[in-house]
């Protein structure tokens, strides 16, 4: 049995060492592809082969793009046989493998195609779906070695939406503990204690308030209201968390704003704000719906003078947004502070050195030791004693 691999650059064919073929090769047009295994450069390899994995990688820009796909499928497409069983190992969205079938066999000339599609899930957990039993069973046997817990699904549909929960699930949460920190603070709540005596409830997993940063949760909840617009239905809970999330950003902003006008009697144009973080990946990879980003477009508007720290963006990038790029010993310079990720440099921040009001996004101060500063975090707004029963 002939399995060829389809790869991109970003495929990590190591992984495939596994495999349960009797012989691996790839498919390498461009000779730009690095493995061990026995490599050919011409079609004329697919109709030699069992089984044909395609693992391009549809993500770009963190944006959903199928045109990879597309391409391996228009080179294959006249070279395939009946029998050949076509796999796509990757994260698509929805209906991908059916417009995929579309290109392979456009006229319906096969009469029961072999499709599948297969991704992770989990950590060691793949899910696996095909058109039809003989697929399914093909994919499974051929996969059974590479993962520990292999689930199938009856429809590749089926099998394709289940990242994309995942994701949207996250964001979904994040939205509800972000709605109840705005509400929190005109209730006078510390919704950080409530949250950490609700989650003791099994069935409830509640997190911190915090800003989106991290782009697969924004991608996924932006492509279900992708889908919903391509296929004319509304999705009203995706609308709302994505607009929610987004909209801490802005919170963030009206709370340095009134931090710094009642207790320091200061208008947001004559002030500095020092902005700590702007992304929880291991680098930025796209702009877009980034909390903190819009955070410092919103004061740049504002004619507010914004610093900004995070060693992993680069100072055209800062500097586009019309912020300064400045060191970790800078900060403390600033009228206000606002600490968007959890990075550990940023714990060790000294309250002594702060001027005047410092924010976090998420709760990462013991507030005793910062008790003699002005000091806020995202649903433990500085509370008002006399309110507090």
């Amino acid at each position: 049995m002939i399995t060829v691999i389809y790869p991109d650059k970003d495929t990590d064919l190591e992984r495939y060492s596994n495999i349960n073929s009797d012989e691996i090769i790839v498919y390498d047009n461009t000779g730009s592809i690095n493995t061990d295994f026995k490599k050919e450069n011409t079609v004329d390899i697919f109709s030699r082969a069992d089984n044909i994995i395609f693992t391009q990688n549809c993500i770009i820009n963190e944006k959903y793009d199928i045109s990879p796909l597309k391409e391996a499928c228009n080179i294959i497409c006249d070279s395939i046989n009946d029998d050949t069983l076509m796999i796509f190992d990757t994260k698509v969205p929805p209906r991908t493998v059916y417009k995929m079938s579309k290109i392979i066999d456009e006229y319906e000339l096969i009469p029961d195609i072999n499709l599948a599609y297969t991704t992770i899930i989990k950590e060691d957990t793949r899910i696996i779906a095909g058109r039809n039993e003989n697929s399914l069973k093909r994919t499974c046997n051929l996969y059974e070695n590479m993962n520990k817990t292999i689930k199938t699904t009856k429809h590749i549909q089926t099998a394709e939406i289940i990242p994309l929960l995942q994701n949207a699930y996250k964001d979904t949460l994040i939205a509800l503990s972000n709605q109840m920190a705005i509400l929190s603070e005109a209730l006078t709540i510390d919704l950080i204690d409530a949250i950490d005596i609700a989650n003791m409830n099994n069935n409830v997993n509640i997190p911190y308030p915090q800003p989106v940063l991290k782009q697969e949760i924004v991608r996924d909840s932006s492509e279900i209201i992708n889908l919903a617009n391509e296929y004319g239905e509304t999705v009203q809970l995706s609308e709302t968390s994505r607009n929610t999330n987004n909209y801490v950003a802005y919170h963030m902003a009206y709370m340095a704003e009134k931090e710094l006008f009642l207790k320091e009697h200061l208008a947001m144009f004559e002030t500095t704000v020092a902005i700590l973080g702007i992304t929880t990946d291991d680098t930025l990879k796209t702009q877009e719906d980034n909390a903190s980003l819009i955070l410092i477009d919103d004061f740049v508007q504002r004619d507010v003078e914004v610093w900004v720290h995070d060693d992993k963006v680069s100072e055209d990038i800062i500097e586009a947004h019309g912020a300064k790029k400045i060191s970790l010993d800078e900060i403390y310079d600033a009228d206000c502070i606002i600490v968007m990720t959890d990075t550990p440099e940023y714990r060790n921040i000294n309250p002594s050195k702060i001027e005047k009001i410092i924010i976090t996004a998420l709760p990462l101060f013991d507030s005793e030791k910062f008790s003699n500063v002005k000091y806020s975090s995202v649903g433990q707004y500085r509370l008002k004693k006399g309110e507090m029963l």
